[in-house]
């Protein structure tokens, strides 16, 4: 098992990696890279990322095939798929890093946005429910019903989720709960910034 320091460094060595071109494979790497994990896996993070297209986490961390244990949803939401999917890679694969990665320009964000700005704004009944748990991250938030602005309410209510997926996979999950009580797994937030390609990490 690599340590979560460890893990965690990786990914931030990675980014920077990415920022300048990242690494180049060829056809005949991946083909060996495939061969050798044909048998198994052993991914060294877990990452929770929004399905957004332009946010792929295998390309804005640098990792390889078989490193990242790769969980996305739109508006990287935690519900019982999601924290089962992070209690198999903890507790079978052995991953020891958890990383629920936000990023700026969220359309997920915008819409929960929308329809706290607007209670009579309903999408489909799976929508709904999608930015009802985006809601749940600010229902409270005083800095997010004080902000005057869509953007800046936008900028709150993204990092807010993030930490509010964390929080969702520890209640959750007795598995996640105990294995981050013993040290034997980290969980941290992240926003990846859509124009400068930076994530940018939370305490």
């Amino acid at each position: 098992m690599v340590p979560a320091g460890e893990a965690l460094l990786r990914l931030k060595e990675g980014n920077k990696r990415f920022l300048k071109g990242g690494h180049s494979l060829t056809a005949l790497d991946l083909e060996k890279m495939r061969g050798e994990l044909a048998s198994g896996q052993h991914p060294f993070a877990v990452i929770i990322a929004c399905s957004d297209s332009r946010v792929p986490p295998s390309l804005i961390f640098d990792q390889d095939l078989g490193d990242l244990f790769v969980i996305r949803v739109a508006g990287n939401v935690v519900g019982p798929s999601q924290v089962a999917s992070v209690e198999y890679a903890v507790d079978v694969l052995q991953s020891s890093l958890v990383v629920v990665v936000g990023h700026t320009g969220c359309g997920a964000i915008g819409a929960a946005v929308k329809a706290m700005m607007d209670p009579e704004l309903h999408y489909s009944p799976s929508m709904d429910m999608l930015v009802g748990r985006i809601s749940e991250a600010v229902e409270d938030d005083d800095a997010f019903r004080n902000a005057t602005s869509v953007d800046e309410k936008c900028d709150i209510a993204g990092h807010a989720n993030v930490r509010h997926a964390i929080e969702n996979l520890i209640s959750l999950s007795d598995i996640i709960r105990k294995a981050a009580d013993s040290g034997n797994v980290k969980l941290v937030g992240a926003e990846y910034d859509m124009v400068t390609g930076v994530v940018e990490w939370m305490d």
